[in-house]
């Protein structure tokens, strides 16, 4: 697994999908991507694990992840989850070198990780209308009328309008750095989706990645919005909650996995980052959050 899963080929000048998805048990591991995602629940139950965040799943409910932020979609046990997934690279709404006014349908996704709340509730008003907007856009997709994909980008734009509108209402939209995320920085979040179990400083990042170290930290943090320290950190936290919470490995089996040699400083860490041991967080979350 290279930390990197649901890889896409978009189409030259038409990089966006809308398809239907099956998640199934503890099938995926937890990974980001170079696309923007948004998930509509459309039939079962589950679980939506995110970088120090755990959300219930539920018919209705979306979530909606960025370009950098490490998530993964879990099942019940024995059951199936269905979804519709909208993916889209930045440049279908923005490209560099277009209109300034159209990076405004993609400012909510340049969100702080550890602040902003990736789900919109089923109940919520802007979720209902959401559910037939992307119903409305998976049958056009699938669809052949020759004036599709002048549709599909209306939709799109409607869907984004609709997220910006909610996100700005609740005080979570800042502006909190580029849209378009540096290419440097896709690279080290690559990498380190493939070796945070491993020793990983600044100054080895920066020179794998040939840069300054001190100029790659403050380019790590505007991208993202997080230290290179803490998002490290946090990618470890987060593979460990989702094997706490979709598997029955051992607490020393998951904390070995995630890159911590040290037992008593991953307990520490973790009661930092959950406020309760792994095994109370395995009970809790394992039981459902609501």
């Amino acid at each position: 697994m290279d930390g990197i899963n649901w890889s896409y080929d978009f189409l030259p000048g038409f990089p966006m999908h809308i398809f239907p998805f099956t998640v199934s048990g503890n099938r995926d591991s937890i990974h980001w991507h170079q696309y923007y995602e948004i998930g509509l629940c459309v039939n079962g139950r589950g679980k939506f694990v995110y970088m120090n965040k755990v959300y219930s799943v539920k018919k209705g409910d979306l979530f909606i992840s960025n370009n950098f932020e490490n998530h993964v979609a879990i099942g019940e046990d024995g059951e199936e989850t269905e979804y519709i997934f909208l993916i889209f690279l930045p440049e279908f709404i923005a490209h560099p070198h277009g209109r300034q006014f159209d990076l405004s349908y993609l400012s909510f996704l340049k969100y702080n990780p550890l602040t902003f709340t990736n789900k919109i509730d089923a109940e919520l008003p802007v979720a209902q209308r959401l559910y037939s907007l992307f119903n409305e856009t998976l049958a056009l997709y699938q669809g052949d009328d020759p004036f599709r994909r002048m549709e599909l980008d209306i939709k799109v734009r409607q869907i984004l309008l609709e997220l910006s509108r909610h996100y700005a209402q609740n005080s979570e939209q800042e502006d909190t750095g580029d849209v378009l995320l540096h290419v440097k920085v896709q690279k080290a979040i690559k990498y380190l989706n493939i070796h945070y179990s491993e020793t990983i400083t600044i100054d080895r990042m920066a020179a794998l990645l040939d840069m300054n170290p001190s100029y790659f930290r403050h380019l790590f943090k505007k991208s993202t919005q997080m230290s290179f320290k803490s998002y490290v950190t946090y990618l470890r936290l987060s593979q460990a909650q989702k094997l706490l919470i979709a598997t029955n490995k051992s607490v020393s089996e998951i904390i070995s996995e995630v890159g911590y040699s040290n037992i008593s400083q991953f307990y520490t860490v973790f009661h930092k980052f959950a406020h309760m041991s792994p095994a109370e967080y395995r009970r809790q979350y394992r039981n459902g959050l609501d």
